[in-house]
Order: structure tokens, then C-alpha cells, then sequence
């Protein structure tokens, strides 16, 4: 390094600030152990971002002391409201002056973001001034970009699930047929028939002692394992080779995490936002997570662009005057917000609408002249007339590009419920370039009767199906999948997403104290080589493989014969495919060199650019 020290340190405080800004607070904050230069060059970071980790939380890092002992620990971490507290005050240090002789003044805050793992009522004060802080320090010429995320709650507790299908009626027949050989016990005949059935019923209960003989061996078996948080489990069934164990939700989430929770937990406090944060006018970005509001009498937040509320309970009235005290909202995301049971988007310039896990909405209404994107995850709308768009301005109407719909819990299969996934559907078919379709099965349902008139989308370009496939519904997954592609005549790019073995992570609790099983760590291949593939109908030629789909993903290819049935069907029917691209389960390297091989021999055009992985 040269005498007068290198290029970087001879920049000034406000540049330096300006990169230090795209750090967390923690990383920016180290840079002051440098030099003598870099020591209160914190003070011209513009934005602070902290998350609370794993070591800063006492009762999951190891450190939760006795009260009476709290003083004594020399390794116990600060509390992480204070140190964030101590990240807004270190932007007062006193600064350099510039080389042009500029004051020493403090830079205006651009952005607040904050996330805890779990908020405490003795937050409260700390928060409070976090908001107040950061409304004063605002930017007025950047605007002010505020994430205030008070807990790490899961999104939702519907994990996907399949219903039950001819294992289930088997078992109601048979159940029909012990009823009707009981009401009728009057004849001699009956009486033979009773004599039988005595002698069924002695040797269905010998097979029910050896069950639970059995049951009892295995019961030792798993109570002699050395680690049963390792054993397989199923958390979300995504196949028929999943459901090995017939467990209930909470047995579930025992096996997938080990919490440490106090034993006088009670239900999680819940802070609420001071009033003066909903007038402040350069406010152009707000999340709130897990926290409530105090709305003053008018909200009035001109400038905001981005709105995001997660797990806010706070009254559907509110949320509704919150929404509308935002005239230039251009994203709207409402995520597990509970107490929402109708809202209403007026906003002319929102370009992308978000509604996850809001299980209790029941109507949407939107001005979509500009609205580009939207994105939908829940169960199935209990109405056809769920989202109204309105179209305000013909001349500015876009069309809604990207549509992504996500059914979570139990599969749909009664005919209202795809009645109205389709008139769902419907609203986007014009316009939709890219769709993203998910359920518990892959398809949605889309081979059933009541969703045999699939909407026709001319103008998509991009398809996302993502589902499982059980092994015993291979005719089903064929016909679902030709039945969406006989309607997508303009399709480039299709790619298939199989729910991993044991479930998707987003189900998962954020929590990080808890063990993987082994499913959670590996899902593994179920390939078998000699298992026959099923053939599509006779005749089942679709227009768009055959000359407008250049480019084919599989995620999560586990081989199975359904997966691989599919993957046939596809691959031997695109003579224009230009690129394959495929994401297999981990498992034996031979098993996958054969996976890799089969695909390839699929393949008409042979130049076809392949990428395994």
C-alpha cells in the first residue's frame, strides 16, 4: 500500500456511506475497525438493515440465565432491541469534515428494516422510538423505506394434501355392505348369515391381534432407534409412497422440529404501530409483520408505492383505510391477514397484487388499468365472483401479464370448487404471457369433468405446473397435462415443479432450532427401470410440442413412473425443443447416470441443448 493510503480511503464520507449502505448494519459497522479513517464513517450510512439471528436470541443460542443469575454471565448477548437502538445512535458520531469544508451534519435516513424472531412487550418502548426516529430522520429527497418485522410466524398451516380416492370408496362399500348384512337378522337365512359372519368376525379379530402384534413390534423397534427425530416422516403427502405413516398435524410437526418454548409461554404480545407513521408524506415503501396499527382519523401517506402486510390483525375496516390512504400504491401485498374478509383497491397505477393465506377474504375488487402482476395462494374462492377487475381507463389497459394461482391444503375435487378455480382462471386467459399453477396434485384437477373446458390462454408464452404425482393416477397425470397444453397454443416454455418428499420448505416454521429428518435432507429417487411406463391416448397430439415449445424443465425429477411416464410422453411428442433442463433428487450416482441417459434417448431433436443436474 502506497504512503498516502489506498484509492478507497480517499473517497469521501458520503460515498463511503453510500456503499457501506448495501451491507448489513453489523458488516458496515466492522468497517470502523479499518483505520482511524474508517472510524466514523458509519455516520454516513443512509441505510440500516438488522436481523435478529440465532445468537441473538438467549433462549435459543444457550444463554437464557436464571434472572436472578443474569447479571453474571459473562457471554450473554446484548438484547437485540438495544443493539439496533445502538445502530440508529451510532449514525451521530461525530464525522470528518469533508475536504470542500461541508459541515458534519447527520446523513438522512433512507430505509429502516428490522426483523426479530420474536417481539416482547419490553420491545415495546424500543420500537416506538425506532419509528419515531426514522419518520424525523427521513430523507426528503429519497423518500423514506420503512420494514418493521416483529416475529417470524409460518405463512400457513395447510400443508398440501391428496384426498383419498379409490382406497377410500373401497373402504365406504365395504363399510355399506356390514350395515346391510346387519339390519336384516329376522329370517332363518340371516340367522345362517349371522352364524358366518360370527365365525368372519372371530377371524377378522385374530387378524386384528396380529396387527396390533405387529404394531407393537414395530412401536419397540422405533422405541429402540438412537435417533428418532431422524426417522421418515410424511409432512405434506405428495404421493402414495409417502403416506407411510399415518400421523395427525401435530404429531407432524414434533417429528420435523424440537422448539424450546418456556412453560409459561402464552399467546405472543402484539405492538402497535404509533399513529405518527401514517402521515408522514416521503414514506414510499412500509412492511408491517406480526404488529397491529393505531390509524389516526385521516391516513394520508402520498408518496406510498410498495405496501406489505404480513399477520396483521388488525379490523378488515382498517386495513381497508390504510389501503385507500395510499393513492399512488403500485404493489399491495396482504399476507396471513386473518380479520380480512373484503378489500377493495382503487389505486389506478397498481401494478402487482399479492394475496397469500388471507383465508377469511372473500371479495376483491381492483381498478386493474395498470395491473401487470397477480398472485394468488389459498384455498380455493368459495365464489365465482371473488376478484372483480375493473378496467377504469380502456386507453391505459395492459392486460395482466403474469398470473400466479397457488392452491394450498387439501387437493380441489368437488365440482364447485373447480367451477370456480376455473372462472378464476378465466379472468387472465386474454392477456397472461406466464402462468404458475400449484396444488397438492399437478394440474389442479384439470383431467376432471368440471374443469374439462379449460380456459384457453392465446397469448401464453410461459407455464409453471407444480404438484405431485401419486404413482396409482399415471392415465390421470397424462390426461391432465395434454388437456392444459391443448390450450396453450403459443407455449414456449414449460416447466413441471414435483413437491418434494415430505413438503415444501415455505410450510415449514421459520424457527431454526429444530432437526431435519432424513426426508428433509435428501429426498431420494424411486426409480425402478423395469416398471412399465403408461401411454397417452391414442391420438393425444398436441400442436403447441409439436412446433412452438423450445424449452422443457423438470424440478425435483425423483424418477418415479408417473414422473417418467410424463417425461416420455413430452420429450417423444417436441420435435422443437432447443433446451432441456432437469433437476433430479440426490441419490446414487449410477441410478442418476441412468435417469440421465432414459431423458436423452427421449429426446427428438438430438442437438438439443441439455443441462442435468
Amino acid at each position: 500500500m502506497a504512503a498516502g493510503g489506498d484509492r478507497l480511503s480517499k473517497l469521501e464520507d458520503e460515498v463511503l456511506g453510500h456503499i457501506l449502505s448495501f451491507l448489513p448494519a453489523r458488516e458496515a459497522a466492522r468497517a470502523s475497525a479499518l483505520s482511524s479513517r474508517w472510524r466514523h464513517v458509519f455516520a454516513a450510512v443512509h441505510t440500516v438493515s438488522m436481523a435478529e439471528t440465532d445468537a441473538d436470541n438467549p433462549t435459543i443460542s444457550g444463554y437464557d440465565s436464571p434472572p436472578y443469575r443474569r447479571d453474571l454471565d459473562p457471554f450473554a448477548p446484548p438484547v437485540f432491541s438495544s443493539v439496533v437502538t445502538t445502530a440508529l445512535l451510532s449514525r451521530h458520531r461525530r464525522r470528518r469534515p469533508s475536504p470542500g469544508g461541508a459541515g458534519a451534519g447527520t446523513v438522512p435516513l433512507r430505509a429502516l428494516r428490522v426483523d426479530l424472531m420474536g417481539y416482547m412487550r419490553a420491545d415495546s418502548a424500543a420500537v416506538d422510538q425506532w419509528v419515531s426516529y426514522a419518520v424525523q430522520q427521513a430523507a426528503a429527497d429519497h423518500g423514506l423505506e420503512i420494514d418493521l418485522r416483529l416475529a417470524r410466524p409460518p405463512i400457513c398451516d395447510r400443508a398440501y394434501s391428496l384426498r383419498e380416492g379409490t382406497a377410500t370408496a373401497a373402504a365406504a362399500d365395504q363399510q355399506e355392505g356390514v350395515e346391510d348384512n346387519a339390519t336384516g337378522a329376522a329370517d332363518d337365512d340371516d340367522d345362517r348369515q349371522h352364524d358366518d359372519n360370527a365365525e368372519d368376525d372371530q377371524h377378522d379379530d385374530t387378524l386384528d391381534n396380529n396387527a396390533a402384534e405387529d404394531d407393537d413390534e414395530q412401536q419397540e423397534a422405533r422405541d429402540r432407534s438412537p435417533s428418532p427425530a431422524k426417522r421418515s416422516r410424511s409432512h405434506s403427502p405428495s404421493s402414495s409412497d409417502y403416506d407411510d405413516d399415518d400421523v395427525t398435524s401435530d404429531e407432524q410437526g414434533v417429528r420435523s422440529y424440537s422448539r424450546v418454548v418456556h412453560p409459561l409461554q402464552r399467546e405472543p404480545p402484539v405492538h402497535t404501530i404509533p399513529s405518527m407513521l401514517f402521515s408522514c408524506a416521503v414514506l414510499w415503501s412500509l412492511t408491517l409483520g406480526s404488529c397491529g396499527f393505531a390509524l389516526p382519523a385521516t391516513v394520508a401517506l402520498p408518496s406510498v408505492e410498495t405496501l406489505l402486510l404480513s399477520h396483521v390483525n388488525d379490523p378488515a375496516s382498517d386495513v381497508q383505510r390504510l389501503v385507500s390512504g395510499c393513492p399512488r400504491l403500485a404493489d399491495l401485498m396482504l399476507e396471513a391477514c386473518g380479520a380480512v374478509t373484503a378489500v377493495t383497491i382503487l389505486a389506478a397505477r397498481l401494478r402487482r397484487l399479492a394475496i397469500r393465506c388471507c383465508h377469511n377474504l372473500a371479495a376483491v375488487a381492483v381498478d386493474a388499468s395498470e395491473l401487470h402482476t397477480f398472485e394468488y395462494r389459498g384455498a380455493v374462492p368459495g365464489s365465482s365472483t371473488f376478484l372483480t377487475l375493473h378496467h377504469g381507463d380502456a386507453q391505459r389497459r395492459r392486460g395482466i401479464a403474469c398470473c400466479h394461482v397457488d392452491i394450498c391444503g387439501e387437493e380441489a375435487t368437488s365440482e364447485k370448487e373447480l367451477t370456480n378455480l376455473r372462472h378464476l382462471l378465466q379472468l387472465f386467459a386474454d392477456d397472461a404471457t406466464h402462468l404458475h399453477l400449484q396444488s397438492a396434485r399437478l394440474g389442479a384437477g384439470a383431467d376432471k369433468n368440471a374443469l374439462a373446458s379449460f380456459p384457453t390462454f392465446h397469448n401464453l408464452r410461459h407455464l409453471e405446473l407444480w404438484g405431485s404425482l401419486p404413482d396409482d393416477a399415471a392415465a390421470a397425470a397424462l390426461t391432465t397435462v395434454t388437456t392444459i397444453l391443448m390450450n396453450t397454443p403459443e407455449l414456449e416454455t414449460l416447466s413441471l415443479v414435483f413437491h418434494r418428499r415430505g413438503g415444501d420448505d415455505d410450510d415449514k416454521p421459520p424457527h431454526r432450532h429444530y432437526e431435519y429428518s432424513q426426508n428433509e435432507l435428501a429426498h431420494q429417487l424411486r426409480y425402478n427401470p423395469h416398471a412399465v411406463l403408461a401411454a397417452a391416448a391414442a391420438g393425444a397430439m398436441v400442436p403447441c410440442l409439436r412446433s412452438t415449445v423450445r424449452e422443457i424443465n423438470l424440478v425435483h425429477y425423483q424418477g418415479g413412473m408417473v414422473q417418467r411416464s410424463l417425461a416420455k410422453f413430452l420429450l417423444c411428442n417436441a420435435p422443437a425443443i432447443a433446451e432441456l433442463f432437469c433437476l433430479s433428487a440426490e441419490g446414487p450416482l449410477f441410478t442418476l447416470e441412468q435417469l440421465k441417459q432414459e431423458i436423452k434417448g427421449w429426446l427428438m431433436n438430438r442437438s438439443a441443448k441439455t443441462v442435468f443436474k
